[in-house]
């Protein structure tokens, strides 16, 4: 087999190309829509200030009942919470239930892309000076001419693709921001409506709970009672004083005083 023979063929094309390029994003966010009822009471107006100050101490000691940055007593219940206000002497109870929710914001934008380019290739084809494989000189020019327009096209599809991603870079940032918008939109309608649903279950919720708020409140109010009544004795000398508790929570208190 003699050497091949190589032949290499130079072709340049101008690329001067506009289209419209549609940019898109979708924006999915997931959130919480939150139903809550509640039920409050003012102690002002039935129970004394002896007692109710009494009950601050009482709810500082008792395991559950948590005192946060606002001076308010919370305890958590199955579904929500009960508060005590010291400062406005209000009882309050609170269900609440959460779900979460999603929701999707497109956005669409388009814009102009062009292309005003030259591309040079060289294409190469191969004979043998033999006529080996029935392959001329002719054929290699061909050969060499389908190689050179090969990667013309090539080219062209590549220096397209990277201007529609210069075209995405450009407007996509933008695009992005409005869908993310819309999804923000579309969540708050989403958490609006789940959650006026939600609110009725919560009232469900509180009616259940209410009995077990109540009665944890009434077991401390009846120790600041106690320490009330105990705390009034003492300061006016009373003698034979007495504490208990039957089985069905009745205090039974007894002392006596001097008039």
């Amino acid at each position: 087999m003699c050497n091949p023979r190589r032949i290499q063929v130079r072709a340049t094309r101008r690329l001067a190309e506009s289209w419209d390029h549609e940019v898109r994003r979708a924006v999915e966010l997931t959130g919480e829509a939150v139903g809550e009822a509640r039920v409050g009471e003012r102690l002002a107006a039935s129970v004394g200030a002896p007692t109710l100050a009494a009950l601050a101490r009482v709810l500082a000691r008792t395991p559950g009942w948590e005192e946060d940055d606002d001076g308010v007593f919370r305890h958590p219940l199955d579904g929500g919470t009960i508060s005590y206000d010291p400062a406005t002497r209000e009882l309050e109870i609170t269900a609440r239930v959460s779900e979460r929710v999603r929701a999707t914001g497109t956005a669409t934008a388009t814009v102009r892309a062009e292309l005003d380019d030259v591309l040079d290739v060289t294409g190469t084809g191969t004979y043998y000076d033999d006529g080996w494989g029935g392959i001329t000189r002719r054929d290699a020019t061909a050969q060499a001419g389908r190689a050179a327009e090969e990667e013309l096209d090539r080219q062209a599809e590549q220096v397209r693709e990277q201007r529609r991603r210069r075209a995405e870079e450009q407007a996509g940032a933008g695009v992005a921001e409005e869908a993310r918008r819309r999804a923000r939109d579309s969540l708050d309608a989403v958490r609006g409506a789940r959650g006026r649903r939600l609110d009725e279950q919560a009232a469900r919720v509180l009616a259940v709970i209410g009995a077990e708020g109540r009665a944890l409140f009434h077991r401390a109010l009846a120790e600041a009672y106690r320490d009330a009544i105990l705390a009034y004795a003492r300061t006016r000398r009373a003698t034979g004083i007495t504490c208990s508790e039957s089985d069905g929570g009745v205090l039974d208190i007894e002392f006596e005083l001097e008039v």
